[in-house]
């Protein structure tokens, strides 16, 4: 792999990342705030609209942009550029439509839905707030598929940080504006955020775009473009039919396991006898934990985002040298990434939900979904590989098996008082865990990527090992001497420990030997002098 090559897909990586990371910092912010204005059971009804929502916006948006990016990559990889641009046109008209016709779908839905998945009256209002937002998305989704293609990463990032901004002001400011006439308006106005974020993110995308359109078609002005003819837009429509409908069936399954756990949890805690507190409960789980859990693999996300042009690129140019060392690199850096993140989460799991949520009772739910932390870094980062290489019909399968895995332990076991929504969350793990495990399968027959047991596996885990204990015997006596001199000391032994986790852990790297001086010069500014710096003092190697 060439420096310049395996830049291109890791900085698009880390772009995507930071942005991800400051839009989940935001999100994080409007999830405590939300929580503390409406209550867990205000989440619980917050979170019965998102399921209805995600399944439907996931068959209008979520095909086409994966779709997209892998075949502009491709096309522009061979320098057929005018391909790449009609295929890009009949892509944001498919969109347009497809966004509309589900828009209009759930808004005519919102009311039977909720009397058939009996979530009772309150829940009718969010769910018809947030439908308009799958029109704006979808048309959003195709812009960020084409920059995406284009291998530049900057202009999705802008999108998420505004989409985000505009949500969290939307939300809290509705939400703490309608709760004081029912609950169900607040939880509603929070849901109408997802409006008002993809117009702000949509909008921003399209002023990107129009800017710098002429540099980008520099053979054609599109305003006198020609359209393809009928027969080259079917041809373009069964192109992107045959990447984006296995895709967007994989894609669907994510969303259809959280309408299912909106189903199945609250009915099956009723079956238990917990029928009084069974929306709050689903609240801590889907509002609460899986908050949590979902923060850091925002980062393993966007990896699997720039990987797929990135393999796609290579793919097209028949490098299979190139595409297994880009493997090896996009699952590597899943299992670091993950690992010591699902140990931080199950070590300070109640400092994280009392401090953040003020909900202490959720860390019992967080301790065991904190490990589909890992399982969702590699169900991802596998599903990018294997979508890149046109194999879009296999991770869509795995994780149809993994979602029928979670539905059956959530059916079983919530309803047991043993269990109870202990048991939802041990179905998560479980299901992400059969779908990454069936991924790597395919992705070890298709690329031939070599699993080192030593480098993936034992010197990450011992790592993470040693920095959990640091972790929980440090917060232990941090907030023990704290006390003596501050109130906060909770708080600031929480965020103390989380940062001796960070050193350690990275100081374990290093002296393993698993960071290399390619992995450092891919951080911004100081990243080439760093890099240098630790090679000579032999803390890394090339």
């Amino acid at each position: 792999m060439t420096g310049e090559k395996r830049r291109s897909f890791i900085e698009g990586a880390a772009i995507l990342t930071a942005a991800g990371l400051f839009a989940k910092a935001l999100g994080s912010i409007y999830r405590v705030f939300l929580t503390r204005i409406i209550g867990t059971e205000g989440i619980g009804l917050y979170q019965v609209a998102y399921p209805i929502y995600t399944t439907l916006l996931v068959v209008s948006r979520s095909g086409i942009p994966i779709a997209l990016a892998k075949l502009i990559s491709e096309k522009i990889s061979r320098g057929e550029r005018k391909a790449a641009f009609q295929i890009f046109k009949v892509s944001r008209y498919l969109s347009f439509f497809l966004g509309l016709f589900f828009s209009l779908l759930m808004i005519v839905l919102a009311k039977p839905l909720t009397v058939i998945f009996k979530w009772g009256p309150d829940a009718y209002y969010p769910v018809l707030a947030i439908a308009p937002a799958i029109f704006f998305v979808s048309i959003m989704a195709t812009y960020r598929g084409f920059f995406q293609g284009l291998q530049d990463m900057v202009p999705t990032a802008l999108s998420q940080i505004i989409e985000q901004f505009v949500r969290m002001l939307t939300m809290i400011s509705l939400a703490y504006l309608l709760v004081k006439k029912s609950l169900s308006l607040a939880a509603a106005g929070a849901t109408f955020g997802a409006v008002t974020g993809s117009i702000a993110g949509l909008f921003i995308l399209i002023f990107i775009y129009y800017k710098r359109r002429k540099k980008i078609w520099s053979f054609v002005r599109e305003d006198q473009a020609s359209y393809p003819d009928i027969s080259e837009t079917r041809e373009i429509i069964k192109e992107i039919a045959s990447l984006a409908i296995p895709i967007t069936l994989g894609a669907l399954v994510q969303p259809l396991m959280n309408l299912v756990d909106s189903i199945i949890v609250p009915m099956r805690l009723q079956a238990g006898n917990i029928a009084g507190e069974h929306m709050a409960l689903f609240g801590e789980l889907s509002g609460v934990a899986m908050t949590l859990v979902n923060f850091p693999t925002i980062i393993t996300a966007s990896l699997a985002t720039s990987l797929v042009p990135s393999i796609a690129e290579a793919y097209a140019l028949r490098e299979d040298l190139l595409i297994k060392r880009r493997t090896q690199t996009g699952i590597r850096l899943a299992i670091l990434i993950s690992l010591p993140a699902a140990v931080g989460l199950f070590v300070l799991a109640e400092p994280l939900t009392t401090i953040i949520f003020a909900v202490p009772s959720a860390a019992r739910i967080l301790r065991i979904t904190a490990w589909s932390v890992i399982f969702i870094g590699l169900q991802e980062t596998s599903s990018a590989i294997l979508n890149g290489t046109g194999r879009t019909r296999i991770p869509a399968r795995n994780l149809f098996i993994g979602a029928l895995i979670n539905a059956f332990f959530n059916y079983t076991l919530t309803a047991d008082p043993r269990f109870g929504i202990k048991g939802a969350a041990f179905g998560t793990v479980c299901g992400f865990a059969v779908a990454a495990f069936l991924n790597l399968i395919y992705v070890k027959r298709y690329t031939d990527f070599k699993i080192d047991i030593k480098a993936l596996v034992l010197k990450p885990v011992i790592a993470v090992l040693v920095m959990g204990l640091v972790v929980k015997q440090g917060f232990v006596g941090l907030d023990y001497l704290l006390s003596f001199i501050t109130t906060y000391h909770y708080l600031i032994a929480t965020f103390l420990a989380v940062i001796l986790g960070v050193l350690v852990y990275f100081l374990l790297l290093f002296l393993t030997k698993e960071i290399k001086y390619n992995d450092l010069l891919m951080i911004p500014r100081v990243g080439e002098r760093l890099a240098r710096i630790c090679k000579k003092i032999g803390l890394v190697r090339e």
